[in-house]
């Protein structure tokens, strides 16, 4: 089969493989589409700790099953499904309280196993979802993500929000908070099309960077500042964004994973109570509020957010997404098309 293999930094290959085989309790999938994240960009330009080549990346997939093993009931064969690509020990105080995102000896689908750039991919058969459409499945592991950030926000009606970073996960935060009843919601990007992106799904107010002082126009419309800051990126620079737009006693949210240490004003996060939250992945709950989600249509396939690829041109789309000024959110490959 083939798959496209990440051999090292900005460098993606398409190999022949052999066919996987399942284990005892793990089922087979044909892929039918797999989404890029930022954290497989991040790791394609070698700046992500926790994935190292050669690797198959790919953590947000659909497929059919084709195959199953021992233990698995037969009529799985033939479901369209997506999985939850966290496995855990299901043993340890994080697992018990239905926390496994966070569980030490956590395992992911697309960095500890072959991911879903690739013709098939192996999963346990207890993480698989059933979904009816490819496209949506595929958007069911990042939306959950930005389901647990927007649940993490405590965020509610009336509030004003900012999310930094029109990627695929912060224009989801976005369109949940906004559907939930949030009031003013600023997106701030450097990318035009995301933001046109951002304003078609529930933003009030949009702000580039290169021509807008991030703390001067969010404050220009929220003089107290924000109630909650949501940075979708992960860099030194938006996390400070954050601390500079929030008001005293509101709330910050840190979803991304761009840089791994970072600064801030630590006399100002205590003179005005500012609380700050990880926001890592999700639960089980989020992940299956998340299939709801795709299920009921909360999300338009067709909008110019998202595109899909053939898996042979996965280097294209890479080296496209890192450079920063890729017109989609999210790019999906598509093995086998």
């Amino acid at each position: 089969m083939k798959s496209l293999v990440w051999e090292a930094n900005k460098v993606m290959r398409i190999r022949d493989v052999e066919e996987p085989m399942p284990r005892e309790g793990w089922v087979v999938l044909e892929v039918r589409r797999a989404g890029i994240c930022g954290s497989d960009i991040a790791g394609f330009l070698g700046r992500n700790e926790l994935r190292k080549p050669p690797l198959v990346m790919g953590h947000e997939f659909s497929g059919v099953v084709v195959r199953v093993g021992e233990k698995v009931p037969g009529d799985m064969e033939g479901e369209l499904v997506t999985a939850n690509p966290i496995m855990s020990c299901d043993v340890c105080q994080h697992c018990k309280r239905g926390q496994r995102q966070l569980c030490l000896n956590r395992k992911v689908i697309g960095i500890d196993f072959p991911g879903g750039f690739a013709d098939n991919v192996v999963v346990p058969a207890k993480c698989c979802y059933a979904v009816t459409e490819e496209v949506g499945g595929a958007l069911v592991e990042p939306l959950a993500t930005a389901v647990r950030a927007a649940r993490r926000s405590r965020v509610g009606v009336g509030d004003s929000v900012a999310v930094i970073g029109a990627g695929a996960i912060g224009l989801l935060i976005a369109k949940l908070l906004k559907t939930a009843g949030a009031g003013e919601c600023i997106v701030v990007d450097t990318n035009p099309a995301r933001l046109k992106s951002a304003t078609s799904w529930g933003a009030t107010l949009t702000v580039n960077p290169p021509t807008d002082d991030v703390q001067e126009t969010v404050r220009s419309v929220v003089h107290d500042g924000i109630d909650c800051v949501i940075d979708a990126v992960g860099s030194d620079e938006t996390r400070k964004h954050c601390i500079s737009v929030v008001r005293r006693g509101g709330r910050v949210v840190l979803v991304g994973l761009h840089d791994e240490t970072t600064s801030i004003p630590g006399n100002l996060v205590v003179r005005a109570e500012i609380e700050i939250a990880g926001s890592f992945a999700y639960t089980d709950d989020d992940f299956v509020r998340a299939v709801s989600l795709i299920e009921a249509k909360f999300l338009d396939f067709d909008g110019d957010w998202l595109s899909s690829r053939p898996l042979a041109e996965g280097q294209e789309a890479f080296l496209e997404q890192s450079v920063g000024a890729a017109a989609h959110a999210k790019v999906l490959l598509a093995p086998g098309k």
